[in-house]
C-alpha cells in the first residue's frame, strides 16, 4: 500500500510540474506575440504615412539686403581690403608759435632824468639835504623782440637767442603736457577742440607776474591759472644789458573725445 501511494503522489508531482511549465511558455509566447504585432503595426503605419506624404523640399529665398554667394564663391580664396590709415596731420606751425608782434607795436616807456637840485642852506650838507631820486622804471618788452630771452631751467646750455627761445617753447610745453589736466573738459560737458589763450609776464627777477587767461569755460581758465602759477622762476630777459620785463604768450590746445 505504502508503494502505490508513494507512486501516485510522484505522479501527481509530476502532472503538475509539466502543467505550470506549459502555463509559463504560453505567458511568454503571449507577450512575445503582442510585441511582434506592435513592431508590425508601427511599420505599416510608417509606410503608409511615407506614401501619403511626399517628401518636398523648401527653399528659403535670399534677402534683399543680405549679400549671397554661389558654390563657386566659396571655393575662391578670400580678399581681405586693407584699411589704409591717413597719416596724422602735422601741426600748423603758426600753432605752435606764439604770434609774431611788429616792431613798431611795441610801445618802450620814456627814460626820466632828475637833476639833483643842489642845497639852498649854507649848514653843512647831510643825506636830507639832497632830494630823493626816483627809481628809473624797469622796462617792458615782448618775448619776440628782446635781445635776449628770459633762460627756462634746462636752457642755460645754449648761447644764440633763437636756441634760447626754441628751449624755452619746447620746455613750456613739457611743463604743460605734465600738469594741465585735460580731463577737465570731459566733466564740463566740452566738445571738440577748445583753446585757452595764456599771456604773463617774467619780470626783472625771472618771476611770472601779471597772469591772464581767456578760455570758452571758467573752469578751463582757473585750471589754467592754476598750471601757470607753478612755473619755476627763470633768468630774467635782458636789454641793452638791463634786465626787463618780458610778456610771454601761451596757447594751450586739446581735445575733447566724443
Amino acid at each position: 500500500m505504502s508503494n502505490s501511494q508513494q507512486s501516485e503522489s510522484r505522479a501527481r508531482q509530476s502532472a503538475d510540474r509539466t502543467t505550470s511549465k506549459r502555463d509559463v511558455n504560453l505567458r511568454k509566447n503571449t507577450v512575445v506575440y503582442f510585441q511582434m504585432g506592435l513592431i508590425v503595426a508601427l511599420t505599416l503605419a510608417i509606410v503608409v504615412l511615407e506614401l501619403k506624404s511626399p517628401i518636398t523640399r523648401y527653399e528659403t529665398p535670399p534677402a534683399p539686403d543680405i549679400a549671397t554667394l554661389s558654390l563657386d564663391d566659396w571655393s575662391e580664396p578670400l580678399r581681405r581690403e586693407e584699411v589704409k590709415q591717413e597719416p596724422p596731420k602735422a601741426p600748423d606751425v603758426s600753432e605752435l608759435l606764439p604770434p609774431v608782434i611788429e616792431e613798431d607795436d611795441v610801445k618802450i616807456p620814456d627814460f626820466t632824468f632828475v637833476d639833483p637840485v643842489p642845497p639852498t642852506t649854507d649848514g653843512p650838507i647831510t643825506d636830507e639835504s639832497f632830494e630823493p631820486i626816483p627809481d628809473e622804471p624797469v622796462e617792458t618788452t615782448s618775448f619776440i623782440v628782446v635781445e635776449r630771452v628770459p633762460v627756462f631751467p634746462g636752457c642755460e646750455g645754449f648761447n644764440s637767442n633763437e636756441e634760447l627761445k626754441a628751449c624755452m617753447q619746447e620746455k613750456m610745453n613739457q611743463f604743460i603736457n605734465r600738469n594741465f589736466d585735460t580731463g577737465i573738459g570731459e566733466r564740463y560737458g566740452l566738445q571738440g577742440v577748445n583753446k585757452v589763450d595764456i599771456q604773463f609776464t617774467i619780470d626783472e627777477f625771472g618771476k611770472v607776474i601779471d597772469l591772464k587767461t581767456r578760455a570758452p569755460h571758467p573752469a578751463l581758465e582757473e585750471e589754467a591759472l592754476r598750471v601757470m602759477e607753478k612755473l619755476p622762476q627763470m633768468e630774467p630777459g635782458k636789454q641793452r644789458d638791463r634786465n626787463v620785463r618780458v610778456i610771454y604768450y601761451q596757447p594751450i590746445k586739446f581735445k575733447v573725445q566724443d
